[in-house]
């Protein structure tokens, strides 16, 4: 059995402005549907693609605490010091997030509107 990667999803609260903002980092919007109870989104980076959720109510079972489950979604790139550089120039990531060496890569972490950890990566 050979199994490929096909999306990563993300439950979000406000559907236009995580398009916006994964638009942003580089994301295109492919497909948006209804599917009654939720607004479903289909974003692409590369090969990667990004499936935003929006619930009309309280997302089923999901609870204030989440321990397993998604951690963040890396995206890398082979400079991030200017990545991040031009992402703060953006006005899409804060300020105050530095960069973090740990021996085998360079890292940088913020959150998309919702909350949900974005890694940027660049190896070394």
């Amino acid at each position: 059995m050979r199994l490929r990667p096909h999306h990563i999803a993300l439950i979000v609260s406000d559907l236009p402005r995580s398009l916006a903002f994964y638009e942003r980092l580089g994301f295109s919007k492919r497909d948006q549907m209804d599917v009654g109870t939720a607004d479903i989104a289909f974003m692409r980076l590369g090969g990667l693609e990004l499936e935003l959720f929006c619930y009309r109510d309280t997302p089923p079972a999901v609870a204030e605490e989440r321990v397993l489950g998604f951690r963040h979604l890396a995206l890398t790139t082979r400079d991030v010091d200017r990545a991040l550089a031009k992402l703060q120039a953006d006005g899409i990531v804060p300020q105050d997030i530095t960069v973090r060496d740990v021996g085998f890569a360079r890292l940088a972490f913020f959150p998309d509107p919702d909350g949900a950890e974005i890694e940027i990566v660049e190896y070394t």
